[in-house]
This record gives C-alpha cells, structure tokens and sequence, in this order.
C-alpha cells in the first residue's frame, strides 16, 4: 500500500512540476511578444513625435539645401529637384506669418507654427521620385494661396 502510493504522490508531483515548466514556458513566451510589441508601439510614437517636433531653425548636415522665399502672393524656388533628404530653408518675406507645406506622394509636411514676417525657418523633407505641390495655406478665402509644382527627378 505504500508503494502504491508513494507511485500515486510521485506521479503526482511529476505532473504538477510539468505543469510549472509549462507555465513558466508561457510567461516567459508571453514577456517576449510583449517586449516586441512594446518596441514597435515605441518606435512609432517616436517617428510621430520627429514629424511634429518644433520647427528646425538650421539645416541638417547631410540635407541638400533648397532657398525659399515666401511672399503674401508668391513661393520663390526651384520647381525641379533631385530626391533624396532636402531641407527647405523658407524665409517668409511677406507681411503677415506664412506657413509652408509640401504635398505629394505620401509626404504631407508644413511647419508646426509658421514662420513671421522677416523670419526663417528650415522644413527637413525626404523627396522621392514624382511631382509635388508646395503652397502657402492661406487661412483668408478671399485671398489667392501661394502656390507651385515641384518635380522631383
């Protein structure tokens, strides 16, 4: 009889600590997926977070740099440009704030609060391949809103 249950107890103790290698086997599979999502949801929040950063006042040093004059009527600057990561240095010569946004492909970037008048500030985009528009977004309806094409080759 106590050989029969001593069998019994073993079995039953073999099978409880199955049960415990198996469990810790889950959690710790559960702590990877979970620390590989939480990397992912970190990333993202960090790319959303560049896109809306407080606006660049100097080009960065691998951009290429492209001169922007913006007026209340007109955007000056080359219409045809190489792709690649260009940093717009828009200087708004008008005299009320005049933002800045370039549209295109899936890129759809201005500034976070436009420049004033007589300020300059730098928009970092990476352009590919395709046309863009680039316009000042003008807030009154009565007024024409600065615009033009910008093909990138």
């Amino acid at each position: 009889m106590k050989t029969v249950l001593s069998i019994i107890f073993a079995g039953l103790i073999s099978t409880a600590s199955a049960q415990v290698v198996d469990t810790a086997e889950n959690v710790a599979h559960s702590a990877v997926r979970g620390a590989k999502n939480a990397a992912k949801t970190v990333a993202h929040g960090a790319k959303r977070a560049a896109d809306t950063v407080a606006d660049a006042v100097t080009p960065d040093s691998d951009a290429r740099r492209v001169d922007v004059t913006v007026t209340d009527n007109r955007i000056d600057m080359p219409t045809r440009l190489k792709p690649g990561k260009t940093a717009f240095v828009v200087k708004n010569a008008g005299k009320t704030a005049q933002n800045f946004e370039v549209e295109g492909g899936s890129v759809d970037r201005k500034f976070v609060t436009p420049p004033n008048p007589g300020e300059t500030k730098v928009l970092h985009v990476t352009l590919k391949r395709g046309t863009y528009k680039v316009y000042s977004p003008e807030k009154n309806a009565d007024k024409p809103t600065p615009k033009a094409t910008l093909r990138v080759r």
